[in-house]
């Protein structure tokens, strides 16, 4: 689901300790500044057990969109809920007319490259020595909606 300003900021801690694991602490960053209305990002998220599961941001910009991030509970993986964030995303998208969407993924992420196949991304880029801590290329991939 789509988190308003209230939820958001009921759920801000859980997101930010599923997505600071993962990514290095700048998930609490996104969260503060959505809440601060600092930026526009958009936060989805599953849950399981009135606890949140996963969550995806996204940032929009006129009529396309990129994934900034995406995290599912280690111990709920291959359980649907990258699906059920995905298609809301795109039920979102749809709505809001956004004709694409793009995202970066770490080089070695197989699970997320393939995961994004899945949904009919394309690799068509690669960032050098874009992530650090360890040093890695980022693919960029993109999705045309419409």
């Amino acid at each position: 689901m789509l988190l308003d300003f209230s939820s958001l900021s009921k759920f801000r801690t859980e997101i930010s300790a599923l997505g600071d694991f993962f990514f290095h602490g700048e998930t609490s960053l996104f969260i503060e500044d959505i809440i601060n209305k600092k930026n526009q990002h958009k936060v989805f998220a599953v849950f399981r057990d009135e606890k949140v599961a996963g969550f995806l941001i996204l940032s929009t910009v006129l009529d396309e969109s990129e994934i900034l991030e995406v995290a599912v509970s280690e111990n709920m993986r291959r359980c649907g809920l990258g699906s059920e964030l995905m298609e809301e995303v795109f039920g979102w998208c749809a709505k809001n007319e956004i004709s694409q969407i793009f995202l970066e993924v770490r080089e070695s992420n197989f699970p997320a490259l393939a995961y994004y196949k899945k949904y009919g991304f394309a690799e068509n880029g690669l960032r050098k020595n874009y992530y650090r801590d360890p040093l890695e290329n980022a693919v960029l991939m993109s999705k045309k909606l419409f």
